[in-house]
């Protein structure tokens, strides 16, 4: 299933943010963030900025930081490679250094399907059982087609994930590939009465993390990436970390792979233990 993880590359850029800093004011250093608005994790629309943007204001209090997120064009976003950038790690690293890198939640992407219309639970452990069945995803967003049409999986794209869930309970195909949170989203909005009957499967080896990436030629770049650091493990020694979560995922639904592979990415991009 890692083909999966390739499939995600398009849905990926969606939660690609930039951050850049400001001078201290009085309260402390103080940091203007650039988001692209994206659903749940980050929207001018929603308490605090989404979940990620609740995230970051949380670590920045216990850190005696203040962050200011501003909703900017994607596409500008991606353009500016000199800026700090919060999103895919991987996205920036190949064309930028960091003097720090804090990750601050990981994300995966789930197979969800409509139980009514199927007589049996359905499992998946290899693109081998996803022949036969009809497979609905964002447009623009599978990266290797021919790798799926060999093993007999045929794709619906839709331009909208919206119209995908929809057609999902229709009947109209029998699986939809969306990042989890956003699925089940999606599903609590169109569906709200009959939420138990949609079914996910967290894709084995899907996930990725979302990060605060701080630019090495930015002034204080270290010390700012240092108290992020600091800010996050307040949080979550605390338990505000996970209750910021639950209050997204449910009570008890936070996936338990996350915070495994939040761990890891942790240790991956702590410079500091260098």
């Amino acid at each position: 299933m890692v083909m999966f993880f390739r499939v995600m590359t398009g849905i990926v850029l969606l939660l690609i943010t930039g951050v850049s800093a400001s001078l201290a004011d009085d309260e402390g250093l103080s940091v203007s963030l650039d988001a692209n608005d994206s659903p749940p994790y980050w929207s001018q629309t929603m308490v605090k900025d989404g979940m990620c943007g609740e995230i970051v204001h949380a670590a920045s209090e216990a850190a005696g930081l203040v962050s200011h997120i501003h909703y900017k064009p994607l596409t500008r976003m991606i353009e500016d490679d000199t800026n700090n950038d919060l999103g895919n790690p991987e996205f920036y690293m190949g064309n930028q250094d960091f003097a720090a890198v804090i990750p601050v939640c990981v994300y995966h992407v789930g197979l969800f399907y409509y139980q009514p219309n199927h007589k049996n639970k359905l499992t998946f452990n290899t693109v081998d059982d996803l022949k036969g069945y009809k497979v609905g995803i964002l447009k623009g967003t599978l990266v290797d087609r021919s790798y799926f049409e060999r093993a007999g999986v045929k794709f619906e794209e839709s331009y909208s994930q919206a119209s995908l869930f929809k057609k999902l309970q229709r009947g109209r195909i029998d699986l939809v590939i969306e990042i989890d949170l956003v699925g089940n989203k999606i599903i609590d909005r169109l569906f709200p009465d009959s939420h138990d009957d949609f079914v996910e499967s967290i894709i084995p080896g899907s996930h990725m993390p979302i990060a605060m990436l701080i630019s090495s030629g930015y002034p204080d770049a270290k010390q700012i990436g240092s108290l992020y650091r600091k800010g996050m493990k307040k949080i979550k020694a605390s338990g505000l970390y996970l209750q910021i979560l639950e209050s997204y995922y449910g009570a008890g639904q936070v996936p338990d792979e996350l915070m495994s592979d939040l761990e890891r990415y942790e240790a991956l991009y702590n410079y500091e233990q260098e």
